[in-house]
């Protein structure tokens, strides 16, 4: 491990950004998202260390699928004078699955940056050119992967990403970014008709999956002539993890895969009707019929899949959990050197259904949410994900990043509803105490639990209870050096409901929030530096000393948020960047007087290093270079 804390991290991470950032610079990087007729875009993911998934649609120039044949090049550099690889592909009957095509490029050198892009075969007409970089195998170098989620219609074209200011997503060049759902939503917005509702008799396995197929093709396409293209430049700008969430299986009865099936929907062959959510006999699923093996539902995972560059893991075969059995394995776990690994969770296949309370359709997050045999991960993957996170810990691996789609910490008093039916503590209590407590038990350190859903930025620490008293507050611990963090929305509604975007305004918010918290005996938002060895703290306009929490804390805004792990995996800096929010279908195209801007950062000192008492001094002065390196990253940035 490198001696030097505060060269180790920021001069070695810096430099490789610095780099990357010259590269792009040089040979046109710039340009990634520029259209061309005949591709829709270009997208990769679930990149390994000699893998890849890229993905497009071919179309003609009216945004209309077409069948068509093509190739694929991999490239070294973006200018394509050193293609490494070129792949044939074809789009040929693809029409059930939109014109989407998708490939696994193998035999890919580790930590290696690759650039790709398709060319027609008869037009010889290219797409947009995209990139990714390869997970650097067994070796500690810096890492820098960015996550949010949350992307509804209303808010096109996503400023969040726009292409003005210095924290956007073409500057970062991130190893990679974690989508944690909510990649569409399947409501209307001005100039986009809602998809079919779930429930409705005309909602076939087949009209499901096209409808759902417009929303994710619009992600791609400007508001206005000439505009900012959605998504189009995000898709390209690296390789993309990508969860399942709640829009994209119709934010109904569909939520729950692992909930039981009710009766069938009149006059739809494939639907069911969800059963009584009031209904305590439903509150863990034992009836042996489950909704994640209906072909709706099916159907919606499947448009899924058809436009998120995700991998083909197959179908799991499990005898001894039917909830499991024969379903798409969307769960896995992926390796970035020996500084992190990242495990990618499916909490919407196996869940139990959201419980209601008994003539309302107000969630109930009392008593019944600490059901030992409610499940939000069901059994196989819960197994999975507490023996990979003690593997990864065993092996030495310096910080495991969990993605989930719905949060795992606190924020309000048990039962009273401020954390929702479907966060881990409003619904699923049981579940959550006990991988908490396998973390804690086993010694697991450095655990960073990520999120959105809450459309709000916010870091805390978490806590369980050792006893398994989960009604009792008084019962709950902080678990050392595991946090969790919840970012985004990249543009869904929630942030614009604040119109005073001034620090004093925020910070009244927090304050509130941590007073109710206070009231409750609830852990407040925020870091503790005694607690997590939490330094280098800066959020934008606030002036006065001290760690507050509205330094971990920003409601108001449409982010993402980026991990900087050091080379030696000593320290994560965390950094916050987004634009204030707008109305909905208002549709602003980016610009200079809301730009992309850093937001708010900190970082962590891990677990296996933290210093004596008699060291601070020596951070102090790390501290120094880390904020001279930082400028330096926003002007290279």
């Amino acid at each position: 491990m490198s001696q030097g804390f505060g060269s180790g991290f920021r001069l070695s991470a810096a430099s490789r950004w610095f780099w990357r950032c010259l590269v792009a610079a040089s040979v046109g990087l710039g340009e990634i998202g520029e259209v061309d007729a005949g591709f829709l875009g270009v997208a990769s993911g679930d990149v390994d260390s000699s893998s890849a998934v890229v993905w497009t649609r071919t179309q003609d120039g009216s945004n209309v699928g077409q069948s068509a044949t093509f190739s694929v090049q991999i490239s070294r550099n973006s200018g394509f004078s050193n293609i490494v690889q070129s792949i044939a592909g074809s789009t040929l009957g693809a029409s059930a699955a939109d014109f989407t095509y998708k490939t696994t490029v193998s035999g890919l050198a580790s930590g290696t940056q690759y650039f790709y892009r398709f060319q027609d075969a008869s037009t010889n007409a290219f797409s947009n050119v995209g990139t990714f970089m390869t997970a650097p195998g067994g070796s500690r170098v810096p890492v820098h992967m960015g996550f949010s989620g949350d992307v509804d219609g209303l808010m096109r074209p996503y400023n969040a990403l726009g292409n003005v200011g210095t924290g956007t997503i073409n500057s970062q060049n991130f190893d990679f970014f974690v989508n944690l759902g909510d990649t569409i939503y399947e409501t209307a917005s001005t100039g986009s008709s809602a998809a079919i509702a779930t429930t409705a008799a005309g909602a076939t396995a087949a009209r499901l999956r096209a409808d759902y197929q417009v929303k994710y093709r619009e992600q791609f396409l400007p508001v206005h002539t000439g505009g900012q293209a959605g998504m189009k430049d995000f898709y390209a700008s690296q390789g993309n993890f990508t969860l399942l969430d709640n829009h994209e299986l119709g934010n109904k009865q569909y939520i729950n895969g692992g909930a039981p099936m009710g009766p069938a929907i009149s006059g739809n062959p494939d639907g069911v009707q969800g059963q009584d959510a009031t209904n305590t006999a439903y509150d863990h699923n034992a009836t042996g019929t489950y909704i994640n093996k209906n072909a709706a539902y099916k159907a919606l995972q499947q448009a899924f899949v058809d436009y998120q560059p995700v991998r083909d893991r197959g179908v799991l075969s499990t005898t001894s959990d039917p909830n499991t059995d024969g379903t798409r394995q969307m769960f896995f776990s992926q390796e970035w050197g020996k500084n992190v690994k990242f495990f990618n969770v499916d909490d919407r296949s196996y869940r139990d259904i959201r419980m209601k309370k008994p003539g309302t359709t107000t969630d109930d997050t009392g008593a019944r949410a600490d059901n030992p045999a409610r499940t939000m991960l069901g059994p196989t993957q819960l197994a999975w994900l507490k023996q990979s996170l003690l593997e990864a810990q065993n092996d030495g691996t310096s910080w495991k990043v969990v993605a989930t789609s719905s949060p795992i910490d606190q924020t309000g008093a048990i039962g009273s509803g401020d954390d929702g039916g479907k966060s881990w503590m409003g619904g699923y209590r049981a579940e959550r105490n006990d991988l908490l407590k396998f973390i804690a038990d086993n010694g697991i350190k450095n655990v960073v639990f990520l999120s959105t859903d809450d459309h709000q930025t916010r870091s805390n620490e978490l806590l369980y209870s050792p006893t398994g008293d989960l009604s009792n507050q008084a019962s709950y611990k902080v678990i050392p050096n595991v946090i969790s963090i919840v970012t985004g929305p990249m543009g869904a509604t929630g942030p614009d409901t604040y119109t005073d975007h001034s620090f004093s305004n925020i910070d009244a918010l927090a304050g509130n929030l941590v007073a109710k918290q206070a009231l409750n005996g609830v852990n407040p938002v925020g870091l503790d530096p005694t607690l997590t060895q939490v330094f280098d703290v800066w959020r934008e306009g606030d002036v006065t000393p001290g760690i507050k929490p509205v330094d971990f804390f920003t409601p108001d805004t449409f982010n993402f948020t980026s991990l900087s792990f050091s080379q030696d995996g000593r320290v994560m800096t965390v950094a916050t960047y987004g634009v204030n929010s707008y109305s909905t279908n208002s549709f602003p195209e980016p610009s200079n007087s809301n730009p992309v801007r850093e937001i708010m950062h900190y970082s962590i000192l891990g677990a296996a290093s933290v210093p004596e008492p008699g060291t601070w001094a020596l951070m102090g002065v790390g501290l120094v270079a880390l904020a001279g390196l930082k400028s330096r990253r926003r002007i290279v940035g």
